[in-house]
């Protein structure tokens, strides 16, 4: 009896030890916008926090970084691949493409695609990044890829969508538009969601690419689609934010943002609410059942990142250097982060964040990854510190000089 009560406190303890590691895990955001339906609704809150950290990689990065299991996946435009370790930035691998990545990688179990400028979409494996295999389009490919359990699924600037063998890289079956392809497409009840510069919306099917529906906008549809409740929800550069029925593509309804809308709608269903930003530097929380606005942030910046949700707040970047963090029922400001310090001295923010837990991820275009606490609203001290600090020195050095000239040319008269 004393060895089976003794066993059984052990028992316990180590129950207790294991749940205590699951809720240190990071909640995985492992594609473009979290999820096959690009919501870029963080779910899963967890006890998650990183250090503070920054890394410079190789090229400017436009690219949404990933997070899956122990690794943050990110792509730059001198078409180098990264595994970084999310606790501290170091490098753990890195794979070379042989053109800018502006594609964002997607991951699944131990294998990670990703598109590039080269044409070709990538497939390699999260271990060791090993290719696996190659697969060639016609042209650029700046599409995210989405993924289900037997195919990729991704855009290219040859205007047609691609639907590839998850296992050896073959086709599966492509659909033709009549102009690049660059917005990411999304998954729901077997159908693909997706735009394309030929002004339209398009819907397909997953099993072979036949068409179920097309939409006709104003202008290119570089956004990518978010999918709730059967609605499909889309910008376009044409101002306007559309809401259609995923059945049929009929209008549910459309909103005038004021301004192209590059970036993609994010969605709380249980908050009923699309969050929305625009080129001219909007940031809309909108209805998501009639479009009603809610509210309204005019930041003076243009944003082409697309705005992610945890707990009660968005993030969003903005070409001025900020990563913005609002308040998701009001707009109002929580903080705001910025690597450069003051607006334009950093790198435009263009890539959407990343979160998990009390960490934020953010790549720039100046180069650099930056791991931020918003929990304690802190983040790293960045190379730009010092810059402004030689150039403070600098200015206090040129204002005594001024200073001193002055004074001996009166002396002098």
């Amino acid at each position: 009896m004393f060895h089976f009560k003794k066993f059984s406190i052990c028992f316990i303890i180590l129950l207790v030890f294991v749940g205590s590691l699951s809720s240190m895990a990071a909640a995985d955001w492992p594609m473009f916008q979290d999820n096959n339906r690009h919501t870029g609704y963080v779910k899963q809150d967890t006890s998650f926090s990183t250090q503070t950290w920054t890394v410079q990689l190789d090229g400017a990065v436009t690219t949404t970084p990933v997070l899956c299991g122990d690794k943050l996946f990110v792509g730059t435009q001198a078409g180098t691949v990264y595994a970084l370790d999310p606790q501290d930035g170091s490098i753990l691998w890195n794979f070379t493409t042989n053109d800018a990545i502006h594609s964002s990688c997607a991951v699944s179990g131990n294998t990670l695609y990703v598109g590039s400028d080269d044409s070709y979409l990538y497939s390699i494996n999260t271990d060791n990044g090993k290719e696996n295999w190659k697969y060639k389009a016609g042209d650029s490919i700046k599409s995210s890829p989405a993924l289900d359990s037997e195919k990729v699924y991704f855009g290219s600037d040859d205007g047609i969508l691609h639907a590839i063998n998850r296992d050896n890289g073959s086709l599966e079956w492509q659909y033709k538009t009549e102009d690049n392809i660059q917005s990411s497409p999304s998954i729901s009840n077997g159908t693909l969601y997706f735009g394309s510069d030929d002004d339209k919306i398009y819907a397909v099917s997953t099993d072979d690419g036949s068409l179920k529906w097309d939409y006709d906008v104003g202008d290119d549809v570089k956004s990518s689609p978010a999918v709730v409740n059967g609605t499909v929800f889309i910008g376009s550069s044409d101002n306007q934010v559309y809401a259609l029925d995923g059945e049929n593509g009929e209008e549910v309804w459309i909103y005038n943002a004021g301004s192209s809308v590059i970036s993609s709608p994010s969605v709380d269903e249980r908050q009923s609410t699309v969050y929305v930003a625009t080129e001219k530097g909007n940031i809309l929380a909108l209805d998501m059942r009639d479009g009603l606005k809610k509210w309204e942030v005019k930041t003076g910046n243009s944003i082409n990142s697309t705005p992610s949700i945890f707990g009660n707040n968005i993030a969003v970047g903005t070409s001025a250097g900020n990563m913005l963090m609002l308040n998701k029922f009001t707009g109002q400001n929580v903080w705001t982060f910025n690597p450069g310090y003051i607006d334009n001295f950093a790198g435009s923010i263009s890539a959407s964040p990343v979160t998990s837990g009390g960490s934020l991820f953010m790549a720039s275009e100046d180069g650099n990854v930056y791991s931020l606490n918003t929990d304690q609203q802190v983040g790293p001290t960045s190379a730009y510190s010092y810059y402004l600090v030689i150039i403070g020195v600098i200015l206090v050095a040129l204002i005594l000089a001024i200073k001193k000239f002055v004074f001996d040319k009166r002396k002098n008269v």
